[in-house]
Formats: structure tokens, sequence, C-alpha cells
């Protein structure tokens, strides 16, 4: 799942909610945006304290801060290049790289600043790296955090009753799985952009590569829409109830703010970009599991399961959920569990507790305890039908699967969902040791290389060529190399 750097806007989970409300504490002149601004705390010290306190939380929803030291250093130095550049300098800027494959960038008070490694994956040099955290310095100077509203787009589905998990994942949109959002408006994007092209001039960087990582991301936007069944022009609309400017609108805007920098001599630096970003881990982390075609595979947890065709499969830090047809829908995770209960007692008792349930039986999956129950659900979409799956893999742990279809649609979709538990198994320890997570290698291109020609060294289920222009910023339907240096995705 990717939310993409087009819909760059505030993220903040549930715990900020109580820092925003600090928002009204006063209104100040704004030296960035020549305008009067919230101040949003009464004091830069409280509004630093609410940002180191919400800093843990960012952390956690996001699977932690990559452990790469020479990576973070470097992405920390070039945010602070950018960052000393912005009229708001009474501040500590603190950038930091998110260890998930969502392409994202985001902000809190107190000048918090993250990047995920799915976004620095999608760079193809140190001047776009630079346009993307400079952007997210302009929300901290203009101080949008005390102008949006925050909201709340599911609950952390992981800890809900099982009578109320239903309902909201099938009303759930893929990009689910960033949790909290909190959106600006469409100025506040905008004017992060114009303020960010500012700082990437006054610190020497091409400016025109805040145009051009769009160009890219728009790009990747409409992959992410064929690989998901949508029309391509999807990706132009406005996001968020039209609240956010499109890609294009951006896109243009950007292109005509760079034009009026002048830079004598910018700073690009792709070749020293991707050295830096060589051996970077792409796509899901070996804590978090690998999703391989239709299979979801944990190195760690040493365990494998594959959904039937026509499932999409999809990773979250708390759970995997696959979409599947006639809006179906599975979800897995895992819980502990001291009682020492039979899984039928477990799922009764603590699972599906106050639940009315039918067929509820005990079995065996692969050798492993388990059990299965049927609840029937009334939702805002109709009835639904989930069959709840329990299966004891230690004495400590359960993992669950929860099957979800309309009730006009279960026993259609009752073989699919058998087939995706048969499938459940655990691995043995030399099978867990060759699950190994994909990296971004740096290579050189020869003269005889194509498109074509590198795609196939890339570790992709499918799309190759496709993955392969996007990931080098490569225009759709080209097939010849410009550049010496190019990302590939390997093992």
């Amino acid at each position: 799942m990717s939310v993409n750097w087009r819909r760059i806007s505030w993220r903040i989970f549930a715990g900020i909610a109580a820092a925003a409300a600090l928002a009204l504490a006063g209104c100040a002149a704004n030296p960035a945006t020549g305008g009067h601004s919230l101040t949003g705390f009464s004091t830069t010290q409280k509004e630093s304290q609410a940002g180191a306190d919400e800093n843990p939380q960012v952390l956690a929803a996001f699977g932690g801060a990559y452990n790469d030291p020479a990576l973070a250093s470097y992405v920390n130095e070039i945010g602070q290049r950018v960052a000393a550049k912005s009229e708001r300098q009474g501040i500590i800027y603190t950038f930091q790289i998110l260890n998930t494959p969502i392409v994202n960038a985001l902000a809190i008070p107190g000048g918090y600043i993250y990047v995920t490694r799915g976004l620095l994956a999608l760079m193809n040099n140190e001047a776009e790296l630079a346009c993307v955290l400079a952007h997210e310095v302009g929300h901290v100077a203009a101080m949008h955090h005390a102008q949006g509203s925050v909201r709340n787009t599911i609950a952390q589905v992981s800890m809900l009753p099982l009578a109320v998990v239903a309902p909201i994942l099938l009303g759930l949109p893929q990009m689910a799985a960033t949790g909290f959002l909190r959106a600006s408006s469409r100025e506040a994007e905008l004017e992060a952009d114009k303020l960010g092209i500012r700082y990437v001039a006054r610190a020497g960087y091409d400016p025109a590569a805040m145009a051009s990582f769009l160009t890219t991301m728009r790009s990747n936007d409409q992959l992410q829409a064929l690989i998901d069944g949508r029309s391509a022009g999807s990706v132009d609309q406005f996001d968020y109830r039209a609240t956010h400017p499109g890609a294009l609108e951006r896109y243009r805007q950007t292109l005509a703010e760079a034009s009026l920098q002048k830079v004598s001599n910018p700073i690009v630096r792709r070749s020293e970009y991707l050295a830096r970003i060589g051996g970077m881990l792409y796509g899901e982390s070996p804590e978090q599991g690998f999703i391989r075609g239709r299979a979801f595979e944990h190195p760690i947890l040493r365990l494998r399961f594959e959904v039937a065709p026509g499932f999409e499969l999809f990773d979250t830090p708390k759970y995997v959920y696959a979409s599947g047809p006639c809006g179906s829908m599975i979800v897995f995770d895992s819980a502990p569990e001291k009682s020492g209960l039979a899984m039928t007692a477990y799922i009764r008792k603590v699972w599906a507790k106050g639940v009315e349930l039918k067929e509820v039986r005990s079995g065996k999956v692969n050798g492993l305890e388990a059990a299965t129950a049927i609840a029937t659900l009334n939702t805002r979409k109709g009835k639904i039908t989930m069959r709840a799956v329990a299966i004891r893999a230690e004495a400590a742990c359960i993992y669950r699967f929860r099957f979800i279809a309309p009730a006009d649609q279960a026993e259609k979709l009752a073989p699919a969902f058998a087939q995706t538990i048969s499938s459940f198994k655990l691995l043995s320890a030399s099978e867990a040791a060759a699950l190994k997570p994909r990296r971004i290698k740096s290579v050189s291109a020869t003269k005889k290389d194509t498109v074509k020609s590198l795609a196939a060294r890339c570790e992709f289920d499918k799309y190759r060529a496709e993955h392969f222009r996007v990931l080098n910023g490569i225009a759709p339907d080209t097939d010849t190399i410009s550049t010496r240096q190019v990302k590939l995705v390997v093992y």
C-alpha cells in the first residue's frame, strides 16, 4: 500500500489530537508567508514539547526509524541545509527516516520531519530529496499545524472487537494502512511547495527538481492505478473531498515558481544520491513479513499462507489484509493468549465475546489446533457474513483470520476462503532463513542496455518495465536509457 507524495499533507496519529487542541493559543505575523498565522501554541517551547511527545507515536505507527545510521545522517544533513534557509529559525528541526515502504513524507509540530524509505526509493538525486524535505519545512515555517483539523480515517483494526471490524473494513480504502490522517488544505499544500522551492534555491539546489519529482510521483500513481484496475486519469483528480491540489496543478505551479528562482550551477548530485541509498530495503522488512504475489511469508514468525486468485494482499504494522471479489476481504493478525482455553472457547469467550455465533467447530489446520465460527452482522452496506478462524501455533500466541463477504456472496466465496485457511503453515528454520528482503541496487548501465533488459533484472511480480521506469524517473513507453547510473530492485 502506498500513499502518494502528491497527497503530502500532515499525517498525524491519534495522540496528536490532544496537541491540536492547543491550536488556538494566539495569532502572530508569519515571516515566511508575510501574513498572520495562528501560532498553535502559546510558546515555541510548548510546541517543541508537543512534537517530542508525539514523535514516538509516529515512529511506532510507521515501523520505527530505519536502522541505517549513515543514510539517516545524510538525510539529516540535507534537511538541516534547507531548514537553515527557512525564515523560522527559533525551532530545532529533526529529520528521520521511517522504516516503511509507504510512499510519504510528513511533519508534526516542533519541527519533527519524516521521510519514508518508500519515498527515498523513488528519488533520483539529492536535489529531489532536498525539495521534499524543504516542502515539509515549509509546512513548519507557515505553521500549518495550527490551521488544520484532526480527523480519524480508520480505527486500529487489530485493536477492535470482532463485532465491529467488518463494518469498518467493508468501507476501507486501500490507503487504510496509513492509520490516522490530518489533511492540510489545498492552499497549504501549494504554499508549502512555494516555500520549499524558495528554500532549496537559497541552499543552492536545482529548484526544478520539485517538478521532476512530482512527475515521478504522478507516474507512480498511474502505475498504482494500473495495478488496481483504475483509470490513469483518476490520479489527477482532487483528493480528500477536493481539499488537495491534483498532481498536474502542483507540477505546473512548482515549474513556474522554479523558473523565478535563479540558481547558478545548481546542485543535483544524482550519482552521490544513488550511492547513498544503495543497499536500502525496498518493500516490506523482515520484521513486517513479505508479500510475494498472493503469498504472505514471515521469516521471523516463521509462517506462510496464500490467498486465492482474485485477492490482493496488503501489509500493515498491525495486520495483513487482502481485498477480493464482490467487496470481500481477508484480515490476518495475531494475539497473545495465556488462558490455555480450547480454541472454540477462545473464540466464544475472548475474541468474539458477546457476538452471536453459529457453526462453532474445532479442527486442525496442517496439524495445528484450530477452531472456526460464523457471525452475521448488519452494516450500513447491508448484511455481511464473517468467518472467524483461530489457530494456536504456540502456547502463548494465536493467529487469526477474518473472512468477510456480503451475506449473499458468502457461499460463492467459501471455497476461496477455505483455500486460504488450508495454505497456512509454519516454516522450518531453513525455509525461514531462505526468505530475503528486496533491496535497492545502483548499477552502471551499458550502451547495449535498455529498459526491457534492465527491468528483467528487477524482482517484481508483474509490470517490471513500468516499475523500472517509475523507479528511475523514465518517461512511460520509453525503452532507451539516458543515464548511465540506474536503480534495480534485487534480493
